[in-house]
């Protein structure tokens, strides 16, 4: 019995930029992850999954399972981790009926496709696998991404010692079941944890950033609703419009981007809130904010305690802030209480940049915290409360178990 958890994301400099080939900034939000409980059961011959924040909890028999051929063969470090459209088409007509509710079939379909990738079927034996998740859904913080990568580590832990190189091909394969064509940033943030500053089409891959200190950051899901995809369409529409004004506007948040990165590495702060403030000034302008997100930043300069941008898409979803120096706890509380209460919006004060997929043996706990970790995946979902899970799993949280990085 083990769990394994990873981190969610977000984007710190050049949303909508990266697009067009600029270099962006993205980092693990470490203290927002997914869990994920694998467990013997008594019941013989059953592959269980449970998401309780999804409402949703399915079961396949063994036998039904053992009717789908795998296309795949476990693969060594030297191959090539490749979607089979095959595979995927089969579990999505045979294995998903009476599956109506899309975020839940998008999560059995990614379960479903992983373990029958990864684990031979000379070893599959009856297993619960139970999700928990403190991400928001959704919220453009790499939530599926989170899963995909949990679900890879427990799914190569059945059958070998798993390298994180080959937990990120997997958990690759995993978001192209949910989204088709991921750009891989955020499987990998979730993998590897950590800060990348990275190029769409980038042959060298990713940069790794390595911050002097931990970056410490305010989370605000609006819960406004927003579609990427009419997001992005808009930002080219204005850019065929007038490229000879946005490219330039373009390039100027490259800049942003590649300055950003340096100042983090410094830990430059005050450097790090100046770009913050004109990164978001500049996605402002290719009209990607919303009042919403702007309310959050004006209260942000009304307490004085840093610099707000949004973060991700924009158009609603969720805004980052950056705290200054001189923000005391008080005016930290004082901030989120204001737009918990007043706009009902949900905030998370997460640290930037730190740890990616981890594993927790619990065969090394005793008897009464192994007790409490299970008893935490019965909760119902909606009552998953998040400093409960944080108090009790959160890798370097006060728990203090030993999750192996």
């Amino acid at each position: 019995m083990f769990v394994t958890s990873a981190p969610g994301k977000v984007i710190i400099f050049g949303e909508h930029s990266a697009v067009y080939n600029k270099p962006a900034v993205a980092a693990a939000a470490s203290s927002l992850r997914s869990y994920l409980l694998v467990e013997p059961v008594a019941e013989d011959q059953v592959l269980e999954l449970n998401c309780p924040n999804l409402q949703f909890a399915h079961k396949w028999s063994t036998a039904q399972l053992s009717e789908i051929t795998d296309s795949h063969v476990l693969v060594t470090e030297s191959q090539s981790v490749l979607l089979s459209n095959p595979l995927l088409h089969t579990i999505d007509t045979q294995l998903l009926s009476g599956i109506d509710n899309p975020l839940q079939r998008s999560a059995a379909q990614c379960f479903l496709y992983l373990y029958l990738s990864i684990v031979p079927s000379h070893i599959r034996s009856a297993l619960r696998c139970t999700l928990i998740s403190t991400l928001p859904v959704g919220a453009g913080l790499g939530s599926s991404a989170s899963i995909s990568v949990a679900l890879a580590h427990a799914f190569l832990k059945l059958t070998q010692v798993p390298s994180r190189d080959l937990i990120n091909q997997w958990a690759f394969v995993g978001e192209t079941c949910m989204h088709g064509t991921p750009s891989g940033i955020d499987n990998t943030i979730a993998t590897f944890g950590g800060a990348l500053q990275f190029t769409k089409n980038d042959t060298n891959g990713p940069h790794e950033l390595h911050p002097k200190k931990p970056i410490v950051a305010v989370l605000t899901y609006t819960k406004i609703p927003r579609s990427t995809r009419t997001l992005v369409s808009g930002v080219r529409d204005l850019y065929d419009s007038m490229p000879d004004i946005i490219e330039p506007l373009l390039d100027s948040m490259a800049k942003v981007a590649l300055r950003g990165s340096v100042a983090l590495e410094q830990a430059d702060l005050e450097q790090v809130l100046q770009l913050v403030r004109v990164n978001h000034g500049q996605l402002v302008a290719l009209g990607v904010s919303h009042p919403g997100l702007e309310l959050i930043r004006n209260l942000t300069t009304e307490l004085q305690i840093g610099e707000t941008k949004l973060t991700g898409a924009g158009g609603g979803g969720c805004a980052l802030t950056f705290l200054n120096e001189s923000a005391t706890t008080n005016d930290v509380e004082q901030f989120k209480d204001m737009l918990q209460e007043k706009y009902e919006y949900q905030t998370f004060e997460t640290t930037l940049g730190g740890l990616g997929c981890s594993l927790l043996e619990l065969d090394q706990l005793s008897d009464p915290r192994v007790q409490q970790i299970v008893q935490l995946f019965r909760i119902p979902g909606p009552n998953v409360v998040m400093e409960q899970v944080d108090n009790i799993l959160l890798p370097g949280g006060p728990a203090d178990l030993p999750w192996v990085f």
